[in-house]
């Protein structure tokens, strides 16, 4: 378990470090230092498993299957009770036959005239011969072993949550300020329009226009705003981060390359190996067969007989007052053994053997069908994240030359040599351009941390949907505008 929390907190080495250069200007906040939180991918992810309700509720699921164990071993042990008792006698039929002054001085401190009786003592029973106790154990053993298994996969699970919420956070943060960049674009066009509509340059109508096309980024803005504000909001829950202080997200959101892992780590990490059966939820689904098979055993096991013992001892008191005089305690002292052979129950066990059989081809079938599926994951990873690694580096030379086409678009323009609707086309195409790169790297991103975290992941959680929950980049024409919805948000 260790070393599967290592490979959690770790998973943000396996990330570019790079100095985000070649990346739009993205917007700041204006805040006090001390109300800012810098924060790395790797500070966020160590915060990431403290804050899931989802890993504590499976950790003490761990707690509560090695409990099972405990109580299936108890079928097989002494139990040892003790059992004081004060018995006030209000009428015996025995005082017909004893008179109340008996011999030997004893008057009414015997069994039969006594008014008050004490025992003292207790029992100790023994089952050591229970062969349906034997599976339930090899059954509670599985269970923790599958409880462990789970406990794995849903930390991996949150550690891809909030990286993938936390670069959502960095790509509508860029996303901003890339619709800011376009709406200061169209503003610097406006204003020499408008300048040249008051010298008698330009028309009027070519001035409305470009007022137009500067009006239909304001809205684009402003819901990039709300989408950034949103994401980060969905970062500071998954981190337990206070929603009133601001978050200065440092992991740069680039292609970049994959730094080297140091030795020491990698011997932690091992590789991943992401064949089927490695898969944890392929193990888990081999133990529940396991686990399965072992109540089936011990649902048939009930038709054979259980061996045991008893010993009970008591120190039984009498007395006519509150408390026996000393010459009035009696050892009651017995010991035994037995044999319980179930012959006929009614159909208890029949139904509970059938039960726990259509338990275990229930088990066998869903082995089947995650094999299935983990071989289906392993295809989906690895074809996603090569499909990130193309598109971000097709984006990076779109995007290159986007801008130049801007640049000439813009000297055209005011040398008069080009249309304004040209200028604005050219305008949108750069920022697309800019938006489909920024949410390739952070689609790159996820994709790499997806795969190192393959081996620990339930099955699904390979389909980017999981985790990039709908991120659209589209470039905004006239109204339309960019939409950004929240990562998904299991904790």
């Amino acid at each position: 378990m260790m070393r599967v929390a290592r490979l959690l907190v770790a998973a943000g080495l396996l990330l570019p470090a790079m100095p985000l250069a070649a990346q739009q200007p993205a917007p700041t906040a204006t805040v006090a230092p001390g109300d800012t939180l810098m924060l790395t991918l790797r500070d966020a992810l160590v915060r990431a498993e403290p804050a899931s309700e989802q890993v504590n509720i499976f950790s003490s699921q761990v707690e509560r299957s090695r409990a099972d164990k405990t109580v299936a071993w108890s079928d097989l042990l002494p139990q040892v009770t003790l059992t004081p008792q004060y018995t006030r006698v209000v009428e015996t039929p025995f005082r017909q036959f004893f008179g109340s002054t008996g011999g030997g001085g004893l008057a009414g401190d015997n069994p039969f005239t006594a008014t008050t009786n004490w025992a003292i003592g207790g029992n100790v029973s023994w089952v050591p011969i229970d062969f349906a106790a034997y599976s339930r154990i090899s059954a509670a053993s599985h269970g923790i072993d599958v409880a462990r298994l789970q406990l794995s996969s849903q930390q991996a699970y949150t550690i891809l949550t909030v990286a993938a919420a936390y670069f959502n956070a960095i790509l509508a943060d860029q996303l901003l300020g890339i619709r800011i960049a376009t709406l200061e674009q169209a503003e610097r066009t406006f204003k020499d329009i408008q300048l040249g509509y008051e010298v008698g340059t330009q028309s009027e109508f070519d001035a409305l226009r470009a007022r137009v096309a500067r009006d239909n980024q304001v809205p684009v803005v402003t819901e990039a705003r709300a989408n950034r504000a949103i994401s980060f909001t969905q970062l500071k829950q998954l981190l337990d981060v206070p929603l009133d202080r601001e978050l200065n997200l440092v992991t740069p959101l680039d292609q970049g390359t994959v730094p080297q892992v140091p030795d020491s780590l990698q011997q932690q990490l091992g590789v991943a190996d992401t064949t089927p059966d490695k898969r944890n939820v392929v193990q888990q689904a081999e133990i529940g067969v396991q686990q399965a098979r072992a109540f089936y055993n011990a649902a048939g096991r009930q038709w054979l007989p259980t061996v045991g013992g008893f010993l009970n001892y008591n120190k039984q008191g009498y007395a006519t007052g509150f408390w026996p005089q000393s010459g009035a305690w009696f050892d009651d002292f017995n010991l035994g053994f037995g044999m319980t052979w179930p012959i006929f129950t009614g159909g208890r066990i029949l139904g509970q053997r059938r039960g726990a059989k259509a338990d275990l081809q229930i088990a066998e079938q869903s082995l089947k069908l995650t094999r299935e599926q983990a071989a289906l994951d392993n295809v989906s990873v690895t074809s996603r994240l090569k499909e990130a690694e193309d598109n971000a580096q097709a984006t990076q030379s779109v995007v290159e030359q986007a801008q130049r086409a801007y640049e000439i678009a813009e000297l055209r323009f005011k040398e008069g040599l080009s249309t304004q609707t040209e200028l604005q086309d050219v305008r949108l195409q750069l920022e697309a351009a800019r938006a489909n790169r920024a949410s390739a790297y952070r689609d790159l991103q996820v994709a790499r941390l997806r795969l190192a975290l393959l081996p620990y992941l339930p099955i699904g959680t390979a389909d980017p949907s999981i985790v990039n929950a709908g991120f659209s980049t589209r470039a905004a024409t006239g109204s339309a505008s960019s939409s950004i919805t929240s990562a998904g948000s299991t904790r």
